[in-house]
């Protein structure tokens, strides 16, 4: 959703320390229509881990009249702690969530009803339509993306009805109560009037009060009740130019929140038929505001480009997501000032229950010759905890530089990051974090090549060097395919890996990742094609490795180890593969070794795609960075190949 091509790399790692880990997680769900008018619907989640059960099972049904008339019921139940949430603002240095010894034996349930109804579908008289739902749901309901610690209802409608051909009238209320927690009621009603063929008048009223009843709340929490009332005045020239006026005014305050008065006037003037101008200029007791936007149907150079993505409705939770209706909206314009050079700006709109903000976003990409690429992007803005308050300020911004020859390729990008976070005490905490990539191929000759990259990032709280992180990969390999017998394709590489995790970095059992790791490995993987059809290959590695519990005064212990790994591959029929591997994980320090087979069948999808699916019978990773025993189990694996 940004202005410049994306490209989403993901390396996911999780390492649960030195114990075995036994869990399975089992699920699935079903929808089934009875003609075109009832629907029923199942959803179950089973997991197992060690001697805890958890799980979930909801139902819901569906009748609907028409497109605009229906009528949602949805009922789950929970059982033990099925997910708890891990919500980061920061990039994922740090996270927050509950205590998991809440849900320990909890037995919950959850229901929502939704309705909708269409004057003109169900009475075939007017265009008014109506919406209502109701959520309940008990402490301890525990699902994907709904949580509930205590317990939580929400419930709210919407009314929109036209009145003759010169009024509209809408309404909308929506209520949450939290149990000891934060409580919302907003009403809001809008009332429209057509003076004539030009003008129009609206004009609007909103009640919203916050209560907070947590046993200790936020200094950074607003509560209170506030009521604003607007009133606007509209022209449109029904050609080239249209204008309105607008008075705001916060009729009642009470607590701590700050009034919003607000004047300004707005318009838009269309200069040509590919280009239209708005503008909005604003001032009130919140600040001054401002606005300018262009709407442009230029040519092939420029693109002008408006993303909303809302999650409504979510299925894999039993219910809807807990934080109420979530929208992410990104509008910008990229344009691309010659054959070299393209740039975008943007502002990113986000807003949910739990937080709210707007960032600036601007970038550049220029490629002044074939061999040459550079890319800059900045990233500015405020986000709010609709929960406390709070407010994270950040600043961003990278550089990219590419460079390409016929025999080397190099790519470096440096990235930098501010976030300035306040706490519930009011006080403030910032986090600085720099980013390095890099990496670079060179063909030696026609049958061999070097391979490389160095990652590296640094970053630094204010809270002091306990809540420090670092992460450090290096990569040096050699790769060999003769072309005078292609049958043979061997690499040879070293690693150097390290990795120092923030203190609010959590694993699975939501303890703080604190260790440190440092390894060298050094790895020889060589395949050989018997024929067309039959391959046979092998790999070793071997890990000088070092483990740290203690991270301001770092005492490591060593961590070695040696894999062996034999495989054949079969290629049948004629986009099939089959692959054998048995694996041998030779443990010295800890005088310890593992050993089994994994097996995966593939089919080939088109010229550059491979899909596979597989089954590990052993517990351990080919990847000696991985320090983690719970690879046991079945797998997918997609490659692919430019």
């Amino acid at each position: 959703m940004s202005g410049d091509e994306a490209y989403l790399v993901v390396r996911y790692e999780y390492t649960p320390g030195f114990g075995d880990i036994d869990a399975m997680s089992m699920g699935g769900q079903a929808h089934y229509w009875f003609g075109d008018y009832v629907k029923v619907g199942v959803t179950s989640n089973v997991n197992e881990e060690d001697d805890v059960d958890n799980n979930l099972h909801a139902a819901d049904l569906t009748l609907r009249y028409a497109a605009e008339s229906w009528f949602k019921l949805q009922k789950a139940k929970t059982e033990g702690l099925i997910s708890m949430p891990l919500v980061s603002d920061d990039g994922g240095f740090e996270f927050n969530t509950y205590d998991p010894a809440s849900f320990v034996n909890a037995d919950a349930e959850a229901y929502r009803a939704d309705i909708s109804l269409s004057s003109n579908e169900l009475l075939n008289y007017g265009n008014s339509q109506l919406t209502f739902y109701v959520q309940n749901v008990e402490a301890g309901y525990s699902a994907p993306g709904l949580t509930a610690l205590t317990d939580t209802r929400n419930w709210g409608a919407t009314f929109s009805m036209p009145i003759a051909e010169t009024f509209s009238l809408s309404a909308k209320v929506d209520n949450l109560e939290q149990e000891q927690g934060l409580e919302t009621e907003v009403q809001e009603v809008n009332l429209g009037y057509q003076v004539s063929y030009h003008w129009d008048v609206k004009a609007g009223y909103r009640t919203d009060t916050r209560t907070d009843r947590s046993p200790v709340v936020g200094l950074t929490q607003e509560q209170g009740e506030r009521n604003d009332a607007i009133l606007q005045f509209g022209y449109d020239s029904k050609s080239t130019w249209n204008a309105y006026g607008f008075v705001q005014d916060t009729m009642s305050v009470s607590g701590d929140r700050e009034e919003n008065a607000r004047m300004g006037v707005g318009g838009s003037f269309r200069m040509s038929e590919r280009l239209r101008v708005d503008t909005e200029i604003s001032d009130g007791d919140l600040g001054k505001g401002g606005r300018v936007g262009t709407n442009y149907l230029h040519s092939d150079r420029t693109s002008l480009y408006l993303n909303y993505a809302l999650e409504n409705e979510r299925t894999d939770n039993g219910l809807r997501s807990g934080r109420g209706s979530e929208g992410n909206l990104v509008a910008g314009v990229k344009s691309r000032i010659a054959d070299s050079t393209s740039v975008f700006l943007e502002e990113r709109y986000q807003h949910n229950d739990t937080m709210t903000g707007l960032t600036h976003g601007t970038g550049i990409s220029f490629a002044p010759t074939e061999k040459w690429n550079v890319g800059i992007n900045t990233d500015i803005g405020t986000l709010q905890d609709r929960q406390t308050g709070a407010e994270t300020d950040r600043l961003a911004g990278g550089v990219q530089l590419g460079f390409g020859f016929d025999k080397l390729q190099l790519s470096t990008a440096v990235e930098y990051r501010n976030d300035d976070a306040e706490q519930l005490d009011q006080s403030r905490t910032e986090r600085t974090t720099w980013l390095f990539r890099n990496s670079f191929k060179y063909q030696l000759n026609p049958g061999a090549r070097l391979l490389g990259k160095f990652n590296h990032s640094d970053s630094e709280s204010s809270e002091g060097a306990f809540y420090d992180g670092g992460y450090t990969e290096a990569v040096l390999g050699y790769a060999y395919r003769p072309i005078m017998n292609d049958r043979l394709n061997s690499m040879v590489k070293y690693t150097y890996f390290y990795n120092m995790p923030t203190t609010g970095q959590a694993t699975l059992q939501n303890v703080a990742a604190e260790f440190v790791q440092k390894s060298h490995i050094a790895s020889a993987d060589v395949t050989y094609d018997i024929s067309d059809r039959f391959s046979i290959g092998g790999k070793y590695a071997y890990r000088l490795g070092k483990v740290s519990l203690e991270r301001e005064d770092p005492e490591y212990f060593d961590n070695t180890a040696s894999l062996y790994v034999v495989r054949g591959d079969y290629r049948f029929r004629e986009h099939w593969e089959f692959l054998l591997e048995g694996r041998v994980l030779d443990m010295a320090d800890l005088d310890e070794t593992r050993s089994g087979v994994l097996a995966t069948v593939s089919r080939y999808v088109g010229d550059h795609l491979k899909v596979g699916l597989g089954y590990n019978f052993t517990d351990f990773s080919s990847d000696l960075t991985d320090l983690g025993y719970d690879h046991h189990g079945f797998f997918l694996n997609l490659t692919g190949a430019l």
